[in-house]
């Protein structure tokens, strides 16, 4: 026999191997994804000099909960590691490159590199460090790989210590188009071969260089732009071809180290948005280059993302799926609570998701401005503080029973083009009735909540007709407002009500929350959420 038939048969033997085990993996995980910043920063721990042992730290916190897989971001172009094809992330080169006249912005900057040296010393690197604790603490290891990072894209902040070393030399790369959003027209083009050559590298070092990975996570929401506006559909075969050349990769480096290395997804919530952006993630699934899809926004927090709708507009296709709860919140920056975190993740999970995804789940005010202590808001009701105890709930619909929540309809901010399907804001007038739906988690009829609270935001104080589900509401409880915290953020005239609703009137599924205008007036809902409380903030948690 020849030895390519040999061959043959010993990677048959390792793919069949690959696909008899992967099938006896549950599909559920709850993941964790650091960004890297905050652990090089060391800003859990009070930005004190970085090393191994609060890495540990870090990733001890998450561990011993219901997380199973911890994400560690390689930096993107931005590396935080020793790289053939870059600068380190914030490398003065010493003393090349600074900040100009902004020496606060360099000092700031320069210390991140000073913990990878601490790292160095120490034999390792953020990356190895991080996911290596993982490992010993009985979690998924994954590199998750911001594919087009845009924070440090811009030649206007004079501060070439937190450029990209690609990027700086080939601005004939960039986009170009700002219609996008923000940062883009100095986005990487993919339409460039050169662009997609040079990520695949790097993407192919990284799946070479740390052999302790259970998979690598290649997130397109970091930042959702890779073509010029309108020409994703177009380019979309040049981003199948790249995710080919990454699997393929990640299929020889499997083979080599003889154990499967998952290649995963995160992308637009919908099908259509991922496929105008250049993403065929259908296609993708189709010629099995992932294992599997996570849907999420950039930033500005959906709390009602369509997983049910993602799911079926896939098909037949059965892979698993995660959406992404972000630290994001409402327009301005209103950080969410810990209500509107049970909130989202049980309209995931209820929609049938088969895990979560938490995106920057940062604890260093928790940690160091708080000094681990719960901070409330005014009303006392609310925390807005991302505390590490949320992971002992956030995972399961079991763990979230009987839990206080809020679930929300997101205010419709359009991030990169992406518009979420709100349907707010919501015009009413007296002429006709106007309806909205909220999805509820929950089955009301099985845990009944002590209390149901509809809050909404008119552009303007007014007066209207509303029902939910068909019943006529009417009990306003304007101090509700003030302990559930709802008043944040109102700007000009808007106006903040609060109406405890019946016990009948909620379902699990979605409720169609309907207003009618009255004495010739006119309004807008700009935002909708329901409360549900089951008992005392202290025992069943803050709002």
């Amino acid at each position: 026999m020849s030895r390519s038939f040999h061959q043959a048969v010993i990677l048959l033997w390792i793919s069949c191997l690959f696909c008899s085990c992967s099938n006896q993996n549950a599909k559920y995980r709850l993941i964790h994804n650091n960004d890297g910043t905050d652990a090089l920063g060391n800003l859990w721990f009070h930005k004190r000099p970085l090393t191994v042992a609060d890495i540990n730290a870090y990733v001890d916190m998450v561990a011993n909960t219901q997380v199973t897989t911890y994400m560690m971001c390689s930096g993107s172009d931005f590396l935080y590691y020793r790289s053939k094809y870059g600068n380190l992330f914030c490398d003065d080169l010493n003393g090349k490159l600074d900040c100009g006249c902004d020496t606060t912005s360099y000092k700031n900057f320069y210390r991140y590199y000073q913990n990878f040296l601490n790292l160095e010393k120490e034999g390792t690197d953020l990356i190895s460090a991080s996911l290596n604790r993982a490992k010993e603490d009985g979690m998924e290891a994954f590199i998750t790989y911001r594919m087009n990072d845009l924070h440090f894209n811009d030649t206007a902040t004079h501060c070439p210590i937190v450029y990209s070393d690609f990027w700086y030399k080939h601005p004939e790369f960039w986009l170009n188009d700002s219609t996008p959003g923000w940062n883009a027209p100095r986005a990487l083009d993919f339409a460039h071969e050169e662009v997609r050559d040079h990520k695949l590298a790097i993407i192919s070092e990284q799946l070479d260089k740390y052999d302790m990975i259970d998979g690598f996570d290649l997130d397109f929401m970091r930042f959702i732009v890779y073509f010029k506006m309108g020409e994703g559909r177009k380019n979309a075969p040049l981003m199948t071809q790249l995710v080919k050349d990454i699997k393929a990769k990640t299929d020889e480096v499997s083979a080599r180290r003889g154990k499967k290395i998952l290649l995963s997804v995160r992308v637009p919530p919908t099908v259509e948005d991922c496929f105008n952006k250049g993403l065929d993630i259908k296609e993708w699934i189709r010629l099995g280059l992932v294992d599997f899809v996570t849907i999420g926004i950039h930033w500005k927090g959906d709390p009602s993302l369509p997983v049910a709708k993602f799911r079926k507009d896939l098909g037949k296709i059965n892979i698993p799926l995660y959406a992404s709860v972000d630290d994001g919140g409402y327009t301005p920056r209103e950080t969410f609570s810990h209500g509107m975190f049970r909130g989202m993740a049980s309209h995931i999970l209820s929609q049938g998701a088969d895990g979560i995804y938490l995106f920057n789940q940062y604890y260093s005010v928790y940690m160091s401005e708080y000094n681990r202590q719960t901070h409330l808001e005014e009303g006392g009701y609310v925390c807005r503080v991302m505390m590490p105890q949320l992971l002992r709930e956030l995972g399961s619909l079991e763990t979230l029973k009987n839990r206080n929540k809020i679930y929300c309809l997101c205010d419709s901010s359009v991030e990169y083009q992406i518009r979420p399907p709100s349907p707010l804001p919501l015009k009413v007038t007296d002429q006709t009735t106007s309806e909205a739906e909220i999805y509820i988690g929950d089955d009301p009829e099985k845990t009944v909540p002590l209390e149901s609270i509809l809050f909404f935001r008119l552009n303007k104080p007014a007066q209207c007709d509303l029902s939910v589900n068909g019943i006529k509401i009417s009990k306003e409880n304007p101090e509700y407002v003030y302990l559930f915290d709802m008043a944040r953020g109102l700007q000009n005239c808007e106006q903040e009500y609060a109406f405890v609703l019946p016990e009948s009137s909620l379902k699990q599924g979605y409720n169609k929350i309907e207003f009618k205008a009255m004495k010739s007036d006119s309004f807008r809902v700009k935002r909708l959420e329901v409360a549900l409380k089951y008992g005392d903030v202290e025992t069943h948690g803050y709002f």
